[in-house]
């Protein structure tokens, strides 16, 4: 199932995101800071792992995308752009990131925006 999860979205713009999303079918989902803590493929539904894990809060906005088709994702994010709702911070969900924690993928994507701003690689190979 296709699904969208939204993190410190003000209102009127995860409503243009969650309208979004209803076009393309995909199911869109405001994660509580309460869960934080928790797995992303449990939050998703794909796991019934519901441990939680310490955390630092953080504020900024994020999206992760899950299991949305390859033919979507750009006239998608091209809309997110076009409706005047766009996120810095975006996630597709990969085998490696479904296991991480809300505030650990922050962590990831923060981590390669700085790499990338400094003209690094955030991972070596």
């Amino acid at each position: 199932m296709a699904a969208v999860l939204l993190y410190n979205i003000e209102k009127s713009k995860a409503i243009k995101i969650k309208l979004l999303c209803r076009q393309f079918f995909i199911e869109a989902y405001e994660v509580p800071k309460e869960d934080y803590g928790k797995k992303l493929s449990f939050i998703l539904g794909l796991s019934d792992d519901d441990s939680e894990e310490a955390f630092e809060d953080f504020g900024e906005e994020m999206l992760y995308l899950a299991d949305i088709p390859d033919s979507f994702l750009p006239l998608f994010l091209n809309q997110l752009k076009r409706k005047k709702a766009p996120v810095s911070l975006k996630a597709v969900k990969t085998d490696v990131n479904i296991s991480f924690t809300s505030a650990q993928l922050y962590s990831e994507l923060v981590a390669e925006r700085e790499a990338i701003a400094q003209g690094k690689r955030a991972h070596e190979q």
